[in-house]
Parts: C-alpha cells; sequence; structure tokens
C-alpha cells in the first residue's frame, strides 16, 4: 500500500514553477472569481500553459485561505475506480479522520459515494476548490461519470477546476446557461505580445529586443511550449533570431510533437496529419482530394476534439489551419517519409482548387508542385480577371521570376500583362522590348506562341497596337497612341478577357486628349457598363474618372463630384490607401473642392493624391499628379503660403525629371511660367517661357494640336508672355482662337477661364452678350447654368477660305452656332428651323469641309484663320 500511496502522493500537488514563468495578470486575477462557479474549465493542446495557469491559481487560493485540492491523473486512471480512488486520497488529508480506506474492497458505486461525501463534509465548512489537471488521461470507459455526479451532487462552495488537451465529454449545456461554469478555450492562453517579451526577458539568458520579441510571438503563434522550447535553442545558439526563427522540424520541436502529439494516434491519422500539410488550409473535401480518402470530415472532427494544433479559421465554417511549426514539423516527417509523393499531393490540392473555383491557389500549388508549364497555363487561363480586376500587381511579378523562360515566352498573354504592368510602372523601353519579343515569336506560324494564339483565339496584332496605344497615353505621346488607335478603327479585338472593353477605355481617354468630348464619354460609359459587369474595380475607377473629366472639361462640376465620389467608393472598398486607385480619384475631387471654396477638404484629398515616392508607387494616368501638385501650388498660393507652392512645384518638377516623363515636365513647366506671370513677376515668367521654347519641337511631335490640356496651358503663357512683349494684338488673337476652340468642343470652362482672366480679348458684341455673369472660384468656374440669347447673331471671328465650292450662308449660321458648342436642338430653336435641317445642314458642311465631326469641322475652319 505504501507503494501506491506514494505514487499517489507524487500527483497530489502542484508543479514547482519553473524559471521564467511570468504574471500574466490577465489570466491570474481570475482566480478571484473560480469559486463562484461549479466548474472551471481550460482545454487547450499539449504545451498550451494549462498546468501553469492551475498552478498558479492554485497558489492564490491557497494564499487567500480557500481550501484546495490538487489531482494530476495519469494513465491508470482511465479505469473508474483508479481515478475515484485517486480524488479520495487526495481529499483524505482535508477530511477530519483522515483515515484511509480499502477501496479495493468497495465496487465503483460504493467508491462514488463515498467521494461525494468526502467533498460534502469538507465544503460544508467553507469553500472548496479541487483541481484536476489533465482530466483527458482520466476520461475513458465512464465518460466523465465521476466528475458527473460531483456535479449533479450540487454540493454548496464547491468547485472544480479542469484542465484537458480534449473537449471534456461532460455534459455542461445546463451549467452554461445558470452561468455556473467558467470556460478558457486555447485562445485565452496564448501570450500577447506583451507577455511573449515579459517571457523572454525572464527565461532567457540572451535577451531580445522588443521586434526580435514580436518576431517570435508571430512565429510562434503565443503558443507557451513553442516559447519555452525557442527560449531554450536562442540560449544555445546566440543570434539565431538575426538570422531565422527555429523552423517545427527542428529537433527541439520535432521531439516534443513526437512525444506529446503522435505518440499513440492511429495510423490512418498520422498519414492524414503528413499529407494534408501541404495545405495552408483545410477543408473534409479539400483533403479528400488530396489523401483520396473520404474520412476528411470525420478526422477533421477528431483533430478539433483533441485540439491537436488545429485551428478553426474565423469567418470561414468548417475551414482549419494546423499550427504552423506543427506544420512545419509534419511536413519535415512527409519529405522524409514519402518525398516522392509530394508533388503529387500537390497536383491533386490544385485540381481541387480548380475546380472549386480558386485558381489562385491552384497557381501557387501548381508552383510547389514543380510543374511551371501548368502554372503558366493556369495563369493565362484562369487569373487575368482577377490580376487586372484587383490589381495585384506584386503577385503577378512573383509568379513571372518563378517561371522559367521558355515557360513565360511561349504565352501571349503572360507577356502582354508584364508589359501592362511595367507601363504602370513607367517602365516603357522595357515594355517595348516585351513587345517586340511577342512581335517576333508571333511572325513564327510554327512557334509554340503562335499556336496558343491560334487555339485561345488571341488577336495579337490588336493587342500589339492597343498596347502601343496605352504606351503613348501613360508616356505623354498622345499622337503615337492616335496613331495606334486609327489602326484599331473599325476592328474588334478577340472576345477573350479585357480585349475589347480595354480598347474603348483607352479610346476614350485618348479621344478626351483630341478634345471629342462626346466619343469620349460615349466610349467610356460603355467601357464601365462592361467593368461593373465584371466586377472589375480597377476598370470601373478608371472609366469613371474619364467621364469624370469630360464632366469637369464642360462644367458640369455636379455630375463630375457624383461620378467621382462613387469611384473613390470603389476604391476605398478595394485597394490600400495610398493606392493609385484611391489617388486618382481624391486629387479631381480635391480640384472641385477648391472651386467651392471648401479648401481643408481640398487641401486633404490634393494631399493623398500625391504620389508616395515608393519604388512599386504606380503614378498611372498623369492626371493623378498634375490635379494634385498643381491643385495644392495653387491652393497654398490661395492661403498664403507661397513658399509651400513653390516647393511642391519644384519637388514634382524634379521627379518628372528624374522619370523622364517628358508630358508632367512641361505641364509643371507651363504652370511655374504662369504662375509667375500671374503673380507680378514677369521677369521669371519670361525666364521660364524662354526655357519652355526649347520643348516646343518635341511637343509638337507629341501632342496634336487637339490636344487641348497641353496647348490651352501653353497658348495662355504664350500670350502673357506677348503682352508683356507689348503684342497684346497677337495675345488677343491667340487666345480668342482658343477660346471659340473651346466653345466648338464644349469646353465651357476653358472658355470661361479666357473670359474670366483676358476680359480685354472680348469684342464689344461678345462683351454685352456676356453681360456681368461672374465665374466663380479660384481654379475652375463655378457650375452655374449659362443662358443663352434668344436672338440668332453671327460669329464674333468671321469665316475666312472654309473650303472649295464655299458654304452656304445658313452653312455659315450653323457652323457659327456648332463654334459656340450648341446642340443640334439649340441650334435648330435659335434659328426657328426642324432639328432635321440642322442635321442636313451639318453633313453638307461636312461634306464639303472633308471632316467627319463638327469639332473638325470648327478646328478646319480655326486654322485657316
Amino acid at each position: 500500500m505504501s507503494q501506491r500511496t506514494g505514487l499517489n502522493n507524487r500527483h497530489m500537488a502542484p508543479p514547482r514553477p519553473s524559471q521564467g514563468v511570468i504574471e500574466r495578470p490577465r489570466l491570474t486575477e481570475l482566480a478571484h472569481l473560480l469559486v463562484r462557479h461549479r466548474l472551471v474549465l481550460v482545454h487547450a493542446p499539449a504545451g498550451s500553459g494549462k498546468t501553469t495557469l492551475l498552478a498558479q491559481w492554485h497558489e492564490i487560493l491557497t494564499a487567500a485561505n480557500v481550501s484546495t485540492v490538487w489531482y494530476s491523473t495519469h494513465d491508470t486512471d482511465r479505469d473508474p475506480l483508479s481515478f475515484t480512488d485517486g480524488l479520495i486520497r487526495a481529499l483524505e488529508p482535508l477530511t477530519q479522520d483522515g483515515g484511509a480506506t480499502a477501496l479495493s474492497l468497495i465496487d465503483p458505486p460504493d467508491a462514488l459515494a463515498h467521494l461525494i461525501d468526502l467533498v460534502a463534509r469538507r465544503s460544508a465548512q467553507g469553500a472548496l476548490a479541487l483541481f484536476i489537471d489533465d482530466y483527458h488521461l482520466a476520461e475513458g470507459r465512464d465518460g466523465g461519470e465521476t466528475i458527473h455526479r460531483l456535479l449533479t451532487a450540487r454540493l454548496p462552495h464547491f468547485t472544480i477546476v479542469l484542465a484537458s488537451r480534449n473537449r471534456p465529454q461532460i455534459a455542461i449545456s445546463r451549467l452554461r446557461v445558470s452561468g455556473d461554469v467558467l470556460e478558457l478555450p486555447v485562445e485565452d492562453l496564448f501570450f500577447d505580445e506583451t507577455e511573449t517579451e515579459a517571457f523572454f526577458r525572464a527565461a532567457s539568458s540572451v535577451p531580445m529586443s522588443p521586434q526580435e520579441s514580436r518576431d517570435m510571438h508571430r512565429y510562434t503563434e503565443g503558443w507557451a511550449a513553442g516559447l519555452r522550447l525557442a527560449s531554450l535553442l536562442i540560449g544555445t545558439m546566440p543570434g539565431a533570431m538575426a538570422v531565422s526563427p527555429p523552423a517545427g522540424s527542428h529537433r527541439a520541436f520535432a521531439d516534443y510533437f513526437l512525444e506529446e502529439v503522435m505518440l499513440g494516434l492511429p495510423e490512418a491519422v498520422h498519414g492524414f496529419l503528413t499529407r494534408t500539410s501541404i495545405l495552408d488550409a483545410l477543408h473534409g473535401d479539400l483533403c479528400n482530394a488530396v489523401t483520396e480518402r473520404g474520412d476528411g470530415n470525420e478526422i477533421l472532427s477528431f483533430l478539433e476534439e483533441a485540439q491537436l494544433f488545429l485551428v478553426a479559421l474565423p469567418g470561414a465554417p468548417r475551414w482549419y489551419k494546423y499550427h504552423h511549426l506543427f506544420q512545419e514539423f509534419l511536413q519535415a516527417r512527409l519529405y522524409t517519409e514519402d518525398g516522392g509523393t509530394v508533388a503529387e499531393l500537390h497536383s491533386r490540392a490544385a485540381r481541387w482548387f480548380l475546380e472549386n473555383g480558386s485558381p489562385l491557389d491552384a497557381v501557387r500549388h501548381a508552383f510547389l508542385g514543380r510543374q511551371p508549364a501548368w502554372a503558366a497555363e493556369l495563369i493565362e487561363r484562369y487569373c487575368l480577371y482577377d490580376y487586372l480586376s484587383h490589381g495585384r500587381f506584386e503577385l503577378f511579378s512573383r509568379w513571372m521570376q518563378q517561371l522559367p523562360q521558355d515557360a513565360r515566352e511561349e504565352r501571349p498573354l503572360l507577356l502582354l500583362l508584364q508589359v501592362w504592368r511595367s507601363i504602370n510602372l513607367r517602365r516603357f523601353a522595357q515594355a517595348e522590348q516585351t513587345l517586340r519579343t511577342i512581335e517576333l515569336a508571333a511572325s513564327n506560324e510554327t512557334s509554340r506562341m503562335s499556336m496558343i494564339a491560334r487555339e485561345t483565339g488571341l488577336d495579337i496584332s490588336g493587342r500589339l497596337h492597343l498596347m502601343r496605344a496605352l504606351i503613348g497615353a501613360y508616356d505623354g505621346d498622345i499622337a503615337a497612341g492616335l496613331a495606334h488607335i486609327a489602326q484599331l478603327e473599325g476592328r474588334e479585338l478577340d472576345q477573350l478577357a479585357f480585349g475589347q472593353v480595354d480598347l474603348d477605355s483607352i479610346h476614350s481617354y485618348l479621344a478626351l486628349h483630341a478634345g471629342d468630348l462626346e466619343l469620349a464619354e460615349r466610349l467610356t460609359w460603355r467601357a464601365n457598363g462592361v467593368y461593373d459587369a465584371m466586377s472589375c474595380h480597377w476598370g470601373a475607377i478608371h472609366s469613371r474618372c474619364i467621364a469624370a473629366m469630360v464632366s469637369l472639361a464642360r462644367g458640369l462640376m455636379r455630375d463630375a463630384e457624383e461620378v467621382l465620389q462613387d469611384a473613390l467608393a470603389i476604391a476605398e472598398r478595394h485597394f490600400g490607401a495610398q493606392s493609385y486607385m484611391v489617388a486618382l480619384p481624391s486629387g479631381l475631387l480635391g480640384l472641385i473642392a477648391f472651386d467651392q471654396g471648401q479648401l481643408a477638404r481640398a487641401e486633404q484629398l490634393l494631399t493623398r493624391a500625391m504620389p508616395v515616392d515608393t519604388a512599386s508607387d504606380v503614378s498611372g494616368l498623369c492626371e493623378r499628379v498634375v490635379a494634385a501638385t498643381i491643385g495644392l501650388a495653387r491652393l497654398y498660393d490661395a492661403t498664403d503660403r507661397a513658399d509651400q507652392a513653390t516647393a511642391v512645384l519644384m519637388r514634382a518638377s524634379r521627379r518628372a525629371y528624374e522619370s523622364e516623363n517628358f508630358r508632367l515636365e512641361l505641364q509643371l513647366a507651363l504652370e511655374r511660367a504662369d504662375r509667375a506671370f500671374r503673380r507680378g513677376y514677369p521677369a521669371e515668367g519670361m525666364r521660364e517661357w524662354e526655357r519652355l521654347r526649347l520643348h516646343l519641337p518635341e511637343a509638337q511631335r507629341r501632342f496634336p494640336k487637339a490636344c487641348w490640356m497641353i496647348w490651352d496651358a501653353f497658348h495662355v503663357v504664350e500670350a502673357r508672355a506677348a503682352c508683356e512683349a507689348g503684342q497684346k494684338e497677337a495675345a488677343t488673337a491667340r487666345l480668342r482662337y482658343m477660346g471659340a476652340a473651346a466653345r466648338a468642343q464644349g469646353r465651357s470652362v476653358m472658355a470661361a477661364r479666357m473670359e474670366q482672366e483676358f476680359p480685354w480679348m472680348l469684342d464689344d458684341q461678345m462683351a454685352a452678350e456676356k453681360g456681368a455673369a461672374p465665374v466663380l472660384g479660384v481654379f475652375l468656374p463655378s457650375c452655374a447654368p449659362q443662358t443663352s440669347p434668344s436672338a440668332p447673331r453671327r460669329s464674333a471671328i468671321p469665316l475666312r477660305n472654309p473650303a472649295p465650292g464655299g458654304l452656304t450662308q445658313r452653312e455659315e449660321e450653323v457652323l457659327d452656332l456648332m463654334r459656340l458648342g450648341l446642340s443640334n436642338g439649340e441650334i435648330a430653336q435659335r434659328l426657328d428651323v426642324n432639328i432635321n435641317t440642322v442635321k442636313t445642314h451639318s453633313k453638307s458642311i461636312f461634306s464639303k469641309l472633308g471632316v467627319k465631326s463638327r469639332t473638325q469641322a470648327v478646328l478646319r475652319v480655326l486654322d485657316s484663320l
């Protein structure tokens, strides 16, 4: 009997605290709440700190004069009589008689009755807490009958504190309802960052920096035993954290997992664990596909119940993950025991993800399975939409680096996406080099690329023009962009993802620059409808911003603001706060807020739109930087912060020069010159103007005459310089030309600006018609509706040399009203004729002038002045 007593004694005292045990007040302070509950349940995997926490609670309650009993279960306690016997022997020292009972002669029911009697007698004298550690070893054939009987006896002042690796089979639903149970799941036992740092200060002889402690917390996920083992390893390997944290396959971790987790598991579970360790997320059906078994759900339920380092993923029912240190240990076992099947396991996972609508995960497993050719095929066939819709540029770049050169260069769409990425990063030479690679490979009809293009129906020639048009748009070579768009006139691209819709989008942007606002608006809204239907957020934002720029040019500020608010809401839902997709609508909204006099909001939006000066920042459309920089500079000037305005312009100008962004460099130079004249520094303005003239040949090559975003600003500065040189008549003629062209294109903002800033250019008739109607705002005119005179009038600028054969007087009147920006219906009302008559005159005018649109007609006549 003495031998058995000695054995029990070893299980009837809490463990002594080990080095490095720290106080965790958020947990230890719960000790004072324990006696308020009938059951306290702590369940978590091996090494989670259950025993340490129970020992701390035991010490606190003992110090508070609460009667405590400790019992650590062992393998023999799976026998109900042995477990009951152990609890009785643990309790007997607290009873008054202290006598031992020959329980080997007592039947289990009688032993339970005796146990309950002991507890009742002791708890009647005051609070009693029974601590039972490692309860999972005792929950055997009786299914928790011993604990169940103790709880249902409803003994006063009695608390059972259980620690178990599994969720006990005790029926505790009624206790939960009545508030009689305090339950601590595994998540509550994990160390947080502060506790991790405190632990390493106490446990490790090698001090760790706060950042190293935070890194270790992320790596161990707060698992107590993981921290303990890591501290021992770091103690023997100083500086280990400077390289990398110890892996789960390290011998110290491996021994722990083998002894505490894997030992005794069924062979089927062992095989399941190693084979599914290739997965970062676990689901029953996915596990069945990988293991080629049908018991995935059952084994996952077993692992969850046993809490074998399996964590349920939040917000994803029936999805789990392994603790990554345990996963690393399992993967090392897999490569050691069955490394030849790893590639096949990844292939099975990839096929399952593909069949279940997760192509990104399929690509990942194709790479892990060392099948780059298949990965390239999956990317090209299934991932284009995701890449372009959500802007996952960095992911795509990593994929391209992982693919061998031959796998990349035989896939035309992959290369075209690489071109798109290069354009976004303003690496135009790299983009053109890739385009030439595509062009060369496609010229060989027997090449793999040509075969893939025929199989998929890809129009390589059309897409080469499309990408070069995009280079023109982003690189500020509008003439080149329009030339490539002209090659696609009347031609539809292939119906693969992002073909025709991107053609419409790029064409709309170039049409906007060419002054054809009607075409730009029609194309961008058509593209927007497709992008919205596809849930392509990237394209939806771009198309809305182009539509807003059309409205801004027309002076429809309210319409522009509504569209931009919608674009910004989409961007903020799907992209990061510093993303170009957030910056573009923010910058344009900042201009509108500035015009409305909302200076604080304007400054916030314009600042948000500024580039972040990182290598990964996508500049995108030039309007993002132009709007933010010029808008901020003018806002600073308007609020007496001229030095800040100068600094903003100079920083952006330096960035434009360093990145060889000719368009941005030119537009900022124009703004610097215009600003000098506006602020009353004519000498500085003339110096800027002389420097600007050096860029004129390149500007004329890149920007056609109709490219108003460039030439309007250029001619304003030209007019200011002419006035400074005493050539007011030349300046007046140029400004009249600009105003007439702006009205012909429906760009009321520019026309209003001319009339606001240069009132002396108006002749008496135009001044009388304009009256004293004010143009509000500091940067853009207001969106107040304009009223038209009821009686027709002749042009303030006489029409000369219209075309061989000449226009009739009525055709001249129609063309004159076109120049003022009136619609066909307004022209019909002004001339008191039927709208169909106006359309007939318009067709005749176009035919005689050899043009296709009213904008071209007006510009043709203005060019002849």
